[in-house]
């Protein structure tokens, strides 16, 4: 990958790379192939993701740069969340950011795509002029073009590194305890007792207890503190609460966000639909 990368033809007189791609696959560009998402399998163990940058150069218009990790077959790990993906921004990539990733079986696998945010300040993939050139090595590299203009894989260059993760798994012992901790701020909450169930509930989620974060997010909804009730229902409903996601859309709402609100909304009556499905 030592020379320069080609200027590529005008967005006017050919169709952007994202109408070229037939779903996952590469494509030709210039006679480089051209990534939509970069995949790697995870196997059967945790394992820490790490993303360094090595360059950035935004185009006009671009407000921010990063890569959308998503995984399929398991969850990230992030300030005591279980998330299904997350966004990872070049501030955060600067000095090499470490993900861990927690499989939920053998066929589990992680993927990256350029994300940045536009003009308008909303979050932007898979359109455009946007696509990676990857780098394979003793550590894989990854040039990224966002959709905005020509294809540019000098816009975003990466390090992507993984590692098996040594860090213990909770033990059953830590299961039960939040598990015990959650049944007694229950308790608390029907003796009238809601600052002591907070106080319990706010324990238990701390070690990764859904429900707990869940109840939180209905006392400080209650209460008017959307803020709080947003941060509290976001952990849940990235888990595939289709409570806690018709509540955050809401909290959303109340808080000036309605574009999210309706995509939380969508995402509740998906969930809702694949729950009821598998009842029959």
């Amino acid at each position: 990958m030592g020379r320069a990368y080609p200027d590529a033809e005008s967005t006017t007189t050919a169709p952007p790379l994202a109408a070229r791609y037939d779903g996952g696959a590469p494509l030709n560009w210039h006679g480089r192939t051209v990534y939509p998402v970069h995949s790697a399998a995870l196997g059967a163990q945790p394992c820490t993701v790490t993303l360094t940058l090595r360059s950035v150069a935004a185009p006009t218009g671009v407000r921010s740069l990063g890569l959308g990790l998503s995984v399929e077959g398991g969850h990230v790990l992030l300030d005591g969340r279980r998330l299904r993906g997350v966004d990872v921004w070049t501030d955060a990539m600067s000095g090499g950011v470490a993900l861990r990733i927690r499989p939920d079986g053998p066929g589990s696998s992680f993927s990256l795509t350029p994300v940045w945010v536009d003009p308008t300040g909303a979050t932007v993939s898979w359109t455009g002029n946007y696509g990676m050139l990857v780098e394979p090595g003793e550590t894989t590299v990854l040039h990224c073009s966002t959709g905005i203009g020509v294809p540019n894989f000098t816009e975003l260059v990466v390090e992507l590194g993984t590692a098996a993760d040594t860090a213990a798994p909770p033990s059953p012992d830590a299961s039960r305890y939040r598990d015990a901790l959650y049944d007694l701020g229950v308790a608390m909450q029907g003796r009238g007792d809601e600052d002591q169930a907070c106080q319990l509930w706010t324990q238990a989620a701390g070690f990764g207890h859904l429900g707990a974060a869940y109840d939180l997010g209905v006392v400080r909804f209650r209460h008017g503190d959307y803020a709080e009730a947003e941060r509290w229902w976001r952990p849940a409903a990235d888990h595939g609460d289709a409570r806690a996601m018709s509540g955050l859309a809401e909290a959303l709402d109340r808080q000036g966000n309605p574009s999210e609100a309706r995509v939380w909304r969508a995402a509740c009556a998906a969930e809702s639909r694949s729950d009821a499905e598998s009842t029959r």
